[in-house]
C-alpha cells in the first residue's frame, strides 16, 4: 500500500493494472499534465493536473523499480527509458519544477537518480543520453539561479536541484559538461547566501565538482590559466568574507585540492602568491581553533615549498620570530600524532630562515617589531632560487 497525498490510499499494483497503457504512454501523460498545469485557466483545473502528474510520477517510479505486479519486462523498461529520453521528460519536468506538488518534486529527484544509475550492456543509458543532449544539464544549472531570483519559489526546489547536480557530478562525463559551463561560477555566489541550507548545498556542489574526478579537473579545468586565476580569486573571497561555516568548508576544499598530486599547477600557483600567504596567515590567527587547523593545512604546503618566490620568502622571514612563538602554543591540546609531526616540521623550516637584525641594534639581537602578517617584503634577505 502506498500512501498518496491528501490521505488517499493508492495501491500502485492495482492502479497499474487498472490503467493498461504501455510504459511510454505514461511519459506522454506526464508531459500532457505538465502542459495543462501551465495552461489551466482555473485553480481547480491546475490542481487536478498537479494531482494527475503526481500520480503518474509515482507509477513511473514503481515501474522502474519493478515494484508492480506483474513485474515489468526488460523490453518494457527499455521502452520507458527510450520514451523518457525521446520526450525530453526531465527537461519538461525542470521547466515546471515549481509547479509540481511538494512530494512530486521529491519523486522527480528520486526518478532522476535511478535513471542516472541505470545501466544496460555496461553503459549508463541516461548518462549517455545527457552527454549527447546536454541541454538538460545546462537547464539544471540555470534553474539553480532562476529559483533564487523568484521570491515566491518553494525553498525545497533549490535543494532538489542541488541534489540533482550532485548526482550528475558522480559521473565523469556529466561532470565534464558542468565544468565547461560558465554557470558553475554562480555556486561561489550561492555559497555566500545567508540561507544556511542553500549555502551548505552550494559548498557541497563546489567540493564534489572539484574533488570527485581529480584528473579530469586537473586536465580540463585547472590547465586553463583563466580558470586557475578565477578559481583562486573566488575561493579566496569565500575564505576572507564568508561566515564561519563558509570559511571552514572553502578552506577545506582549497587544502584538499592543493594537496592532490594531479593539481600541481593549482598548488604552485597558489603557494607562490604573497597575497595568498597573507590571507592564510590571517586565518591562522582566527579565534576558532578549527579554522586555525584548516589554515595550517594550507600554510604547511607553502612552508614546505623548496623554491619559494622572493615575495613569499620575504614575508616568512619578516615574520619568522612571531611565527615560531605562535607555533609554540598552536594545537598543544591536539593528540593527533600526524598533526604534531607536521607542526614540528613547519617549525624546523621556519627556524632555518634568516633572522632580521635591526640596523639600530648593535648587539646583534633580532628586531622585535615584527608582526604575524606583514605586507612588506625584506629586500635584504636571501632566498632560494625560484
Amino acid at each position: 500500500m502506498f500512501k498518496k497525498y491528501k490521505n488517499q490510499d493508492l495501491d500502485v499494483a492495482f492502479w497499474w493494472k487498472k490503467n493498461p497503457k504501455t510504459s511510454s504512454d505514461y511519459v506522454k501523460l506526464i508531459i500532457d499534465q505538465l502542459s495543462k498545469i501551465g495552461s489551466a485557466s482555473t485553480s481547480d483545473g491546475r490542481r487536478k493536473a498537479q494531482e494527475e502528474c503526481s500520480r503518474y510520477l509515482i507509477g513511473v517510479r514503481h515501474f522502474i523499480l519493478r515494484e508492480t505486479d506483474p513485474k515489468p519486462t526488460e523490453a518494457s523498461i527499455d521502452e520507458l527509458y527510450s520514451a523518457m529520453h525521446q520526450g525530453d521528460l526531465f527537461y519538461d519536468l525542470l521547466l515546471h519544477i515549481t509547479d509540481l506538488e511538494f512530494e512530486a518534486r521529491k519523486e522527480v529527484l528520486f526518478i532522476f537518480s535511478i535513471c542516472l544509475n541505470y545501466s544496460k550492456d555496461n553503459k549508463f543509458v541516461t548518462v549517455d543520453y545527457f552527454v549527447s543532449e546536454p541541454k538538460t544539464i545546462t537547464l539544471i544549472l540555470r534553474t539553480a539561479e532562476l529559483i533564487l531570483q523568484k521570491s515566491d519559489a518553494p525553498q525545497d526546489v533549490e535543494l532538489i536541484i542541488g541534489n540533482m547536480i550532485l548526482d550528475c557530478i558522480k559521473h565523469e562525463q556529466l561532470c565534464r559538461i558542468i565544468l565547461r559551463d560558465p554557470q558553475l561560477w554562480k555556486f561561489f555566489d550561492f555559497a555566500r547566501i545567508t540561507n544556511f541550507e542553500i549555502s551548505t548545498m552550494a559548498l557541497q556542489v563546489l567540493n564534489d565538482m572539484f574533488t570527485t574526478h581529480p584528473r579530469l579537473v586537473s586536465r580540463e579545468f585547472f590547465s586553463q590559466e583563466k580558470n586557475l586565476a578565477k578559481f583562486i580569486r573566488n575561493i579566496n573571497q569565500l575564505i576572507a568574507h564568508g561566515n564561519y561555516v563558509t570559511k571552514r568548508q572553502s578552506t577545506k576544499i582549497l587544502a584538499s585540492l592543493i594537496m592532490e598530486k594531479a593539481n600541481s599547477q593549482l598548488m604552485l600557483t597558489y603557494i607562490n602568491s604573497p597575497d595568498n600567504l597573507k590571507l592564510i596567515m590571517t586565518l591562522m590567527t582566527d579565534k576558532s581553533k578549527n579554522l586555525q587547523l584548516d589554515a595550517f593545512n594550507v600554510f604547511k604546503v607553502i612552508v614546505a615549498n623548496p623554491r619559494k618566490t622572493k615575495p613569499v620568502f620575504d614575508i616568512l622571514v619578516k615574520n619568522r620570530d612571531n611565527l615560531l612563538k605562535y607555533f609554540e602554543s598552536f594545537a598543544t591540546d591536539n593528540q593527533d600524532s600526524i598533526l604534531q609531526d607536521e607542526k614540528h616540521f613547519v617549525m624546523q623550516e621556519i627556524d632555518k630562515l634568516p633572522r632580521i637584525v635591526s640596523s639600530n641594534n648593535d648587539n646583534g639581537k633580532p628586531a622585535s617589531n615584527t608582526v604575524l602578517v606583514s605586507t612588506s617584503s625584506t629586500s635584504s634577505a636571501k632566498h632560494p632560487a625560484s
